[in-house]
């Protein structure tokens, strides 16, 4: 998972835990107004578009025959994913989040259709367009959702409605990958996945610009403690300022490796799927492999919660025991590879030990990288208690990380050597340590220089929502 920076809430000068024991005046909202909604809404876009867009990725090459062209197409599209993850804040606050979040819904079906044309005509400029545009929305989708999240809910729901988030987000993948495995499932020879395949899901992801024009501005969002939200205006210049001071933080400059190391690994992973795979057992890890990413987030969430340790402890043992999960995990692939190079086989389900072997490699990868990038989002929130900083860093996050997986698919674009890819992984792993560990050892320890724009924030005039005002009306 993907964040601007302009969006943010006025509420009167104390911290949220103050306002969650004071339990603030219940205001009365509307439905279409309130915050369920709206979390509703957000969660909807993804699930329809970078939703669907992750289960076609499980299955490794878009489902495609081979994978080498598919690579170099999704190298683009990430490329210019990770430019509109770092600039997508500032789009965002000059066009608004209500127009950005229907634009940004919009890209990947075009690349679902580029897909589908493609294994049908053969039509490869389109795919190389759609990944493209794609990439462009998904990065600026990725800087809307956060800040949503986050700025629209009362402080004392704020985590009720981050799990809600988190619950359709991640069932996007999961119910897709069923939609898939049920279309393909009697396909038990290698090749492409079903045409039919693509309209289901080109189906689905039209459904997300629709949805996303339910989304309420922010000045219009009701809140039940009263307060209103608003979008700090900025000119150029001090946008620039902000997005700069924080992407140059030397502890932000310090975890880049690790940011662009963090996915690497998919693009390998995906190739070895549409080589050694035939299509139905790459439609059950399209089901499956989500799975991973579910427990990986709940496991380290609740290691990274537990109180009867210190900050500084989960920092690190949550770190260290990753780090040698991911190199434990490269081992394993390296011990596979050489098996799957010498028998050269088509795998099926049935396939016995060789399928076990394989298919929990694949869901571990995924469980070992979503609990790592939960880990870095954690991280980061130590180094800023400021939204508008905040957010600047986990675009960087993203950005970053989209970077590597560009760099990882363009090396996968061609029939490379399989332990280039290990290599290069692990390299990358390894290299990001002394640097990645500089941060890690100051959590809980010393206390971080925060980045912070709240002092912007505290010249507006603070106002709240009159009870009298809140009204049925003005549904645009």
């Amino acid at each position: 998972m993907k964040d601007i920076a302009e969006g943010t809430t006025i509420p009167e000068l104390k911290n949220d835990a103050a306002s969650e024991q004071e339990m603030p005046k219940s205001y009365p909202v509307h439905w279409f107004r309130g915050t369920i909604f709206q979390i509703l809404v957000v969660g909807g876009v993804f699930f329809c578009a970078p939703g669907m867009y992750n289960a076609l990725s499980s299955l490794g090459a878009g489902g495609l025959a081979t994978p080498w062209y598919a690579n170099a197409t999704a190298a683009a599209g990430y490329v210019f994913m990770a430019f509109f993850c770092l600039i997508g804040g500032i789009i965002v606050g000059k066009i608004g989040v209500k127009a950005a979040l229907l634009i940004s819904s919009m890209g990947d079906i075009i690349y679902a259709g580029s897909l589908y044309l493609n294994s049908k005509n053969g039509t490869q400029w389109f795919l190389m367009f759609g990944s493209i545009i794609s990439g462009c929305t998904d990065g600026l989708m990725y800087t809307i959702e956060g800040p949503i999240i986050t700025s629209y809910p009362e402080p004392h729901r704020r985590g009720r409605m981050l799990a809600l988030w988190v619950f359709m987000r991640t069932a996007a993948p999961v119910i897709g990958g069923a939609i898939i495995f049920g279309l393909n499932s009697s396909l038990d020879s290698s090749g492409g996945v079903s045409l039919k395949t693509y309209l289901v899901i080109i189906g689905i992801m039209c459904a997300g610009p629709f949805i996303s024009t339910l989304l309420s501005t922010p000045e219009k969002v009701q809140r039940k403690d009263g307060v209103k939200i608003r979008m700090r205006k900025a000119g150029w210049s001090q946008t620039f300022s902000e997005w700069y001071k924080v992407v140059c933080s030397p502890d932000i400059l310090l975890l880049c490796p690790l940011f662009f190391t963090s996915w690497f690994y998919g693009s390998y992973i995906g190739t070895l799927q549409t080589q050694y795979m035939n299509v139905r057992t790459r439609a059950l890890c399209a089901f499956m492999i989500p799975w991973g990413d579910i427990a990986g987030g709940f496991l380290i969430g609740y290691f990274l919660d537990n109180r009867r340790m210190s900050i500084k402890q989960r920092a690190r043992w949550s770190w260290i025991g990753l780090m040698v999960l991911n190199l434990a995990l490269w081992t394993w692939t390296a011990i596979v590879t050489k098996q799957l190079e010498d028998e050269q086989p088509v795998i099926d389900w049935t396939s016995g030990t060789l399928f076990g072997k394989t298919f929990i490699l694949f869901v571990l990868f995924d469980l070992a990288t979503m609990a790592t990038q939960t880990t870095l989002y954690w991280i980061i929130s130590q180094m800023s208690d400021d939204f508008v900083a905040l957010s600047y860093m986990t675009g960087t996050l993203r950005g970053v990380e989209c970077a590597g997986q560009a760099v990882a698919y363009g090396i996968k674009s061609s029939d490379t050597t399989d332990w280039l890819s290990i290599g290069l992984n692990v390299g990358l792993i390894v290299f990001s340590l002394p640097f990645a560990w500089v941060v890690i050892r100051k959590i809980g320890v010393v206390e971080f220089e925060k980045i912070s724009f709240s002092h912007f924030v505290h010249e507006e005039k603070l106002e709240t929502v009159d009870e009298k005002s809140i009204d049925d009306k003005g549904f645009a």
